[in-house]
């Protein structure tokens, strides 16, 4: 992951903006909610400050930035410090395993993927929300990325970019949902596939050993 002292060095900055847009928090809450399997062993991989995972009933994250695990430790998550490309997890441990907003840090996308591929059960489901590209927000997330501090270095991806490398990691799509139209913080609507809402929501289930 790059860039890890942006996420030291700003981590009340970072709480601060879900803080300011509590609606649009809520509403990405919502979209993962909607595909969220029941379980018992789940894993949020780049946790952060444990926002979603503590809002989801996820007790366990990888988090790369001590100062941001701090903080989601704070909350009740159990943090382990790694990088999502090599997780120090033994095979088929979790039910579920969920990253938010993380691909686009990542160095090695599919690498992180086959991680999450072998430390999730058999037949378990992962659950991945991103920055959509191809979607109106997107582009202008991309077009603005150098002025943002946290930004500046991702490489946000297209729905169809993310549904091969799934695909390549060992997973087959179970259903999607997106939201996110406006950067109104307001509550908004949550509708199936991807394409429109730049907060894009991917459920795939493990499906074959890679």
């Amino acid at each position: 992951m790059e860039s890890i002292s942006i996420f030291d060095e700003n981590v009340d900055i970072y709480e601060e903006w879900f803080h300011k847009n509590n609606f649009i928090l809520e509403t990405e809450v919502n979209a993962i909610r909607q595909l969220l399997p029941n379980f018992n062993y789940g894993i949020e991989i780049g946790t952060g400050t444990g926002i979603f995972a503590s809002e989801l009933g996820i007790k366990d994250g990888i988090e790369p930035s001590l100062e941001m695990g701090k903080r989601a430790t704070k909350k009740g998550i159990h943090v382990i410090n790694a990088n999502a490309e090599l997780l120090p997890i033994a095979d088929c441990t979790y039910q579920i395993a969920l990253m938010v907003t993380v691909d686009c840090f990542l160095t090695d996308v599919l690498q992180a993927f086959k991680e999450v591929h072998r430390i999730l059960k058999e037949d378990g489901y992962f659950i991945i929300a991103f920055i959509d590209r191809e979607t109106l927000l997107g582009q202008m997330y991309d077009q603005r990325k150098n002025s943002d501090q946290f930004y500046k270095n991702a490489n946000f991806r297209s729905a169809a970019e993310m549904t091969s490398l799934l695909r390549d990691a060992g997973f087959e799509i179970t259903d999607r949902r997106q939201t996110i139209f406006s950067f109104d913080n307001t509550l908004q609507e949550i509708k199936a596939g991807n394409g429109e809402g730049v907060f894009a929501v991917i459920k795939v289930k493990k499906c074959e050993s890679v």
